[in-house]
């Protein structure tokens, strides 16, 4: 058997048909499975809005140590009751029954009348506890506005308490009361009959008789009610010794443990919420971030990545494109990427056509600076401002439709910009060749077609929806430069992008992608180039 790798056909292969469709859309091994979610994908979600996740904590833990003084801490006061229980009760049990007695609707009613609370006896309920501290002290803790009211209802729900106690255990003695009663009923009834059989129930003549026989047990049954009467007064008097042990006081709060757990309490809350919102909105956005993903939905290769401009640094925002801006690093790295993909040996004049998916302004600004800078170097430039807004048009100091010399131009730097009626259709431009003549094609304007006459290169910045399409696109320029921040726009976006672009003939020469998420090592490869016997040209980075 032979040694050599097996290697499966490609579907591009001459050799091989593909009729019935195998090889479209097959997965290759450059790109994941799509809708994986590994623990990966959730670290670069959260290290990729990390800024969100410490603001969330941030605002959680402002919201706790805020808490502390816009809510108050209610105020408690406690007092504990030194209880007394029968001899031979379970203490456990006993103590839990004096609990549930301190807590029930009657006590907090008695409470609310003696006090005229404006509340429910639930109300009431929910404001004060009852603790077993041990078997025989009893804690009541009450909560209030103020430390004053909190004592004070402390110190009545106790005394309350200890009443209600008492004539729970006064009302033990009920059933023996009937029994004593009638023990003596029956007593009374037996000497009647001794009587009635010629006797004296004192000294009976005859003690063996069924009169005095029945006499003895009555009287026997009252003895025996009246020492249970007895011992229960005795319980009932040491069980009514119970007493307040301590009065009624404020617990003492330190303030700085309140603040404390406030604090934790807000910023625990805040990384837990921060950290659902990053991974809740990471699972179902379809934004993508990755250089990778943005090729795919595209169709053409990253050939650089660069940080946009922090807004701050272009604050405020000037009337007309300013020097300083045209230093910005960021800036000079994308006009010097865009330079390098301006072919000046092509026919007719060079044009290349910069298409903005998600942010005008900055795509503006470097078209803008592009413009200057070729002008400077003695070359005549047209730039067409197609985005509808004018924001090019207005760094360049035209502000009103047509084509407008730039304030920008001088003796030897002429810069003419065309700014299209933003009411008016999509724009025609004069790249087309006519077969017959092989110059360009008239555009209908003669400001224009005379501008691209003399012009030496030809720079567009436009903005595509799928009601308009890139057919009027397809009349400035034949290759197009699309511009695309990481996570502000969405798969079909980018891919409709593509598609509108190749559909009007255009050739989607580069990709820009801003602002690259720090999490992504992708290259950014187009899926057609990303076969093994392809070359991948090394990528830019802009840092």
């Amino acid at each position: 058997m032979s040694n050599q790798p097996y290697n499966e056909p490609l579907a591009t292969d001459p050799g091989w048909a593909d009729d019935d469709g195998l090889f479209v859309n097959e997965p290759t091994n450059a790109f994941p499975p799509d809708s994986l979610v590994t623990f990966r994908f959730l670290r670069d979600a959260i290290r990729r809005h990390l800024r969100i996740w410490l603001i969330l904590a941030a605002v959680g833990l402002l919201g706790g140590l805020g808490s502390t003084y816009v809510l108050p801490q209610p105020h408690f006061s406690s007092t504990r009751l030194l209880l007394t229980h029968k001899d031979g009760d379970d203490p456990a049990k006993a103590m839990a029954t004096d609990v549930s007695l301190a807590t029930t609707h009657t006590v907090a009613q008695r409470v609310i009348d003696l006090l005229k609370l404006p509340e429910t006896p639930d109300d009431l309920m929910k404001r004060y506890t009852a603790t077993a501290m041990t078997d025989r002290v009893l804690e009541l803790k009450v909560q209030a506005e103020t430390s004053d009211v909190a004592t004070k209802q402390a110190t009545v729900v106790a005394q309350v308490f200890l009443v209600f106690r008492k004539e729970q255990i006064a009302l033990q003695d009920v059933p023996l009361q009937r029994d004593l009663t009638a023990a003596e009923t029956a007593v009374d009834v037996a000497e009647a009959a001794v009587v009635a059989a010629g006797d004296n129930p004192d000294e009976p003549a005859r003690p063996n008789s069924q009169q005095m026989i029945r006499l003895g047990v009555a009287r026997d049954r009252l003895q025996y009610v009246r020492q249970q009467m007895l011992d229960q007064e005795v319980q009932a008097s040491r069980m009514n010794s119970s007493r307040i042990l301590d009065v009624a006081a404020p617990v003492p709060v330190s303030a700085k443990r309140t603040l404390a757990i406030n604090a934790g309490t807000g910023l625990i809350a805040g990384l837990f919420v921060g950290l659902a919102f990053v991974i809740v909105r990471a699972l179902i956005s379809d934004r993508l971030w990755k250089r990778q993903d943005i090729a795919r939905a595209l169709g053409a290769r990253v050939r650089l990545s660069a940080e946009r401009p922090p807004r701050w640094r272009l604050l405020p925002y000037p009337r007309y494109l300013r020097a300083s801006q045209r230093r910005l690093p960021e800036i000079r790295l994308m006009v010097q990427h865009l330079g390098q993909r301006i072919f000046w040996g092509e026919r007719p004049t060079p044009a290349i056509a910069v298409v903005s998916v998600d942010d005008v302004r900055t795509s503006a600004l470097v078209v803008a600076s592009l413009a200057v800078s070729v002008a400077e170097e003695g070359r005549h430039v047209l730039v067409a401002d197609l985005t509808g807004t004018g924001v090019l048009a207005g760094m360049l100091g035209v502000n009103v439709p047509g084509t407008h010399e730039s304030r920008f131009s001088e003796p030897r730097r002429r810069i003419d910009v065309h700014f299209p009626d933003p009411e008016g259709a999509p724009a025609q431009g004069s790249y087309l060749l006519l077969s017959e003549t092989s110059r360009p094609s008239s555009s209908g304007d003669l400001a224009l077609d005379a501008a691209w006459e003399v012009a030496d290169l030809v720079l567009t910045l436009a903005t595509l929806t799928p009601e308009l399409g890139a057919d009027h696109l397809g009349t400035w320029a034949s290759r197009a430069a699309v511009v695309v921040t990481a996570g502000r726009s969405t798969t079909t976006k980018i891919h409709a992008t593509g598609e509108m672009l190749r559909l009007a003939g255009l050739d989607v020469d580069t990709a820009v992608v801003l602002r690259p998420d720090r999490t992504d090592e992708s290259v950014g490869v187009a899926e057609t180039e990303a076969g093994p016997a392809r070359s991948v040209d090394v990528e830019m980075f802009g840092r």
